[in-house]
């Protein structure tokens, strides 16, 4: 089956080295930003980083966004409309944010750049996104939290394109407080910055929440990693926009594996979906992706195919 339809795919960089790497395997867009802007970051991006990776993308037809999607207090606004117009100049495909600062600040500047939403938790329904839509915004990048008939929904409601996690760790909870080191500074112990914390879950052995700070406070990670690569089908076929895989605290060569084998199941699966939906193909996808992921981390389709538990 030969269409004209082809999801984006897209990737996470913690530097140049990766984003050039995981864009050659297959990428068709590198997320990259700064702590100081955005929530989460894989690694940070100094401007003048910025702008040889936007370079060297745009030279292969490849596209950047940049994270700024931390959540600002009056302190950060003084750098923000600055920090916007040098991302103009250096002409990045996109600024990925979730604070309703950005659009006054844009108007104050008089300058336009696309505005993908992504407020985390809070992008669960087409009119909330209808809303913002009416706004001026270019995407909507949507909750974790959805199920995969929810998202449907909104791509068959919304005019802007739609972007969803298909692999990776997710997010479950953050605070602007960093609260491991303020443990840590009652209880009178050393913290390193560096140290592997995880959370364990009362009577769940196999439980591994990895949780760790930066300068946005205090981040707790999914006990699972979101794998979604043996069900692409009701995904593509929804014609939904951009698909990303979030590499955060993966070794640089699974982050390629895994772009790799996600550009080749869809680009399968856009040829040939009897191929791809074969018993071998995926059984293959299976034990291909179990031969990298890491002993600590399961793998999971996260809530698409199941009701949303708090």
């Amino acid at each position: 089956m030969i269409t004209s339809y082809r999801p984006e795919l897209i990737a996470t960089a913690r530097d140049l080295e990766e984003l050039k790497t995981l864009a050659n395997v297959g990428a068709d867009a590198i997320t990259i930003g700064h702590q100081s802007f955005g929530l989460r970051v894989t690694g940070d991006f100094e401007l003048d980083e910025i702008r040889r990776a936007t370079t060297f993308l745009h030279r292969s037809n490849k596209k950047v966004y940049i994270v700024m999607n931390a959540i600002f207090h009056n302190k950060d606004l003084v750098e923000l409309p600055t920090y916007i117009k040098q991302l103009i100049e250096i002409e990045v495909d996109g600024i990925i944010c979730g604070d309703p600062s950005i659009f006054p600040i844009l108007d104050e500047i008089d300058l336009s750049i696309p505005v993908f939403w992504n407020p985390e938790t809070l992008s669960t329904n087409y009119e909330t996104l209808k809303f913002w839509q009416s706004k001026g915004i270019k995407r909507a990048i949507l909750s974790n939290e959805l199920a995969l008939d929810a998202i449907i929904d909104i791509k068959n409601e919304v005019k802007i394109p739609v972007e969803i996690q298909v692999h990776g760790m997710t997010c479950i909870f953050q605070s602007k407080r960093k609260l491991v080191t303020n443990y840590y500074n009652h209880i009178q112990d050393s913290y390193s910055r560096d140290k592997r914390l995880h959370l364990k879950q009362f009577n769940e052995a196999e439980s591994n929440y990895p949780v760790f700070e930066d300068c946005n406070g205090t981040h707790i990670m999914s006990n699972e990693d979101l794998c979604m690569i043996e069900n692409l089908q009701p995904i593509l076929d929804a014609g939904i926009d951009s698909i990303r895989i979030n590499g955060m605290f993966k070794s640089r060569s699974y982050n390629q594996a895994i772009v790799t084998l996600y550009r080749e199941a869809i680009d399968l699966f856009l040829t040939d979906r009897y191929q791809y939906n074969s018993f071998n193909y995926l059984n293959s996808l299976r034990q291909r992706i179990a031969s990298i992921q890491p002993e600590d981390r399961l793998l999971d389709t996260g809530f698409y195919f199941k009701e949303q538990i708090y």
